[in-house]
């Protein structure tokens, strides 16, 4: 299916990408929007052991391990181990320690009562509890997000929808709009409580919202979705902001546990 361009973007579709994607592969470390290197490659590249000497040891260490669970390259339950660590990226046991300790006070790793750690699995009651936590959460930036925000960043958002619509067809382009877009929302609520209980969960929801995405290929429902929390925006409705977000994030946690179920199509029901 072709990629059908929208009213008032540039032609170059690729050009405009790049210059938007700068901020989408993000993190929302200290509170803000923070690029990251992406680390989607199964295994290290070549500069990641040198990367890794460059920057702090254990925060580099937990930003490429921290990746590779988010984007599924470690797959949940795998077995991690410091020995194994350490040689492939080059570093002392000290640092992977450190940083297994960083992804187990995320949750992200589970202690096993043999030694060692594992990937934390992926299941449908954890799924359900993330998404009503993150739901509840996005709504009030949502809100906030609402009644601050000017004709410049109302039109911003527009364009981001915009955008979407154009990539709708390439899951990892609707990720990183999606992305990007609800940075958007976070950053115009400045909301400092918010975004902090946001930021504790936020990698077990980028690990969930990439099954998410995988069943809105080719769809508009995740297009429909944001454009209705930009025009409730636009309309100065703060309530309707909160219910559009929350609307689109149960409807992302149900895309969620089809994947995980593993049955089903993007436009089922589920109870």
């Amino acid at each position: 299916m072709p990629v059908r361009r929208s009213r008032g973007l540039p032609c170059d579709i690729a050009a405009h990408r790049r210059h938007l994607y700068t901020s989408a592969q993000s993190l929302w470390h200290d509170g803000r929007v923070t690029t990251t290197p992406d680390l989607r490659a199964a295994g290290p590249a070549p500069g990641d052991a040198g990367l890794t000497r460059r920057q702090s040891g254990a925060r580099a260490v937990y930003d490429l391990l921290r990746g590779r669970i988010i984007d599924g390259t470690l797959a949940p339950d795998a077995r991690l181990t410091e020995p194994v660590l350490s040689a492939e990226l080059g570093v002392s046991r000290t640092p992977v320690r450190e940083a297994l300790r960083l992804l187990q006070a995320e949750a992200l790793v589970v202690e096993l009562p043999t030694g060692g750690v594992r990937v934390a699995p992926l299941d449908v009651a954890d799924a359900r509890r993330v998404y009503d936590v993150r739901a509840r959460l996005e709504g009030l930036l949502a809100r906030d997000a609402c009644e601050r925000a000017t004709p410049d960043d109302v039109a911003r958002l527009a364009r981001l929808v915009a955008l979407m619509d154009a990539v709708r067809d390439h899951e990892d382009e609707v990720l990183r709009v999606g992305a990007q877009f609800h940075g958007e929302i976070e950053a115009l609520a400045d909301n400092r409580w918010g975004s902090a209980l946001l930021r504790q969960i936020r990698g077990h929801v980028d690990r969930y919202r990439a099954l998410a995405a995988r069943r809105r290929v080719g769809t508009t429902d995740h297009v429909d979705e944001h454009r209705a929390v930009a025009d409730a925006i636009a309309s100065r409705d703060p309530g309707a902001a909160e219910a559009a977000m929350r609307a689109h994030i149960e409807r992302s946690a149900a895309l969620a546990e089809q994947s995980l179920r593993g049955a089903g199509s993007a436009t089922d029901d589920l109870p």
